[in-house]
């Protein structure tokens, strides 16, 4: 049986992308799919093994990194190293949404999940993504995205967001997932109702600044962000569109629109559940799916508490 392997090139959520693309190999050409990840005690991906990338492996191996519908033909009894996130839209359509039902959280993990959310006690629950780290804010005083790759939510627009949400609903509370440590959050956690996780992360990533390692087990995270119907996201993040388009049940992303100030800090609407992640990167680049909301957010459902169910 030819072997594909995946090893831990990317972040976790871009892992889980190249998913889809060694599932549709599998099924096509019956490949055995290995992974070399370290969240693995956290998760377990159904359909596939754990294992070692090596020099040894990597000898003679097809190293896909852009996957056309060519590329796809060739590689029937290969072994292959993939590392490619996309792939052809008549393959990977089909099998995406069968990824997230393969994805199963460690019960400890689930469990802590459950535990954590029912501090809500029923009340609404909106989700709030902030990734900087590897994202940058290009303007402390606009959200810009023009000319850069991995442009960052600045925490003012989080918090000028949260305040029109808690007026319009005092009830509602926040389930916090980011990277770094969630107490640096201050402007934040002093001011709103905030829930976190307590399963701190043993992944020390390669190459990744203090500010981007994540205190909180991402895994665990990821998971519990999916349960929110309302996630303040970081456009264009594959964490983001993972826990709102892929994981659990549909969510509604609230994003800042280009050019948001202080004084005027505009958020749009996301809803696009169940499409790949090219569709959601861009969203966050070029405006598209994206529905500009009002100062009253009308239309926008608030009353929703968290859904654990699917876990």
């Amino acid at each position: 049986m030819p072997k594909l392997y995946i090893e831990e090139f990317v972040g976790i959520t871009n892992r889980l992308e190249t998913l889809p693309l060694a599932f549709a190999i599998q099924q096509e050409f019956g490949h055995d799919i290995v992974l070399d990840w370290r969240e693995l005690d956290s998760f377990e991906v159904e359909g596939t093994r754990q294992g070692r990338v090596t020099w040894l492996t990597k000898l003679g191996a097809e190293r896909v990194r852009n996957c056309d519908e060519a590329v796809f033909a060739g590689l029937r009894g290969k072994k292959i190293l993939l590392r490619s996130l996309d792939g052809p839209p008549h393959r990977l359509d089909p099998v995406y949404m069968q990824i997230p039902t393969k994805l199963h959280l460690k019960q400890h993990l689930t469990d802590d999940v459950r535990t954590t959310l029912k501090k809500a006690s029923g009340r609404p629950v909106v989700g709030l993504h902030i990734r900087h780290g590897d994202f940058h804010v290009v303007d402390p005083d606009s959200y810009r995205i023009d000319g850069y790759e991995w442009p960052a939510v600045p925490i003012w627009w989080y918090e000028k967001a949260m305040t029109s949400l808690v007026k319009k609903n005092k009830d509602i509370c926040f389930f916090l997932s980011c990277t770094g440590d969630p107490a640096t959050y201050q402007t934040l956690t002093k001011n709103f109702d905030i829930i976190t996780l307590n399963q701190v992360s043993n992944y020390a990533y390669k190459n990744i600044g203090n500010e981007h390692q994540s205190k909180i087990n991402p895994v665990a995270d990821l998971f519990a962000l999916a349960c929110c119907p309302i996630i303040l996201a970081t456009p264009i993040s594959g964490y983001s569109h993972w826990a709102a388009n892929v994981l659990g049940t549909p969510s509604s992303c609230l994003v800042p629109l280009p050019g948001a100030t202080r004084a005027q800090p505009t958020i749009g609407i996301v809803k696009i559940y169940g499409s790949r992640l090219p569709r959601w990167r861009t969203a966050g680049r070029t405006g598209s799916d994206t529905l500009p909301l009002d100062e009253d957010l009308v239309g926008l459902d608030l009353e929703q508490s968290v859904d654990t169910g699917w876990l």
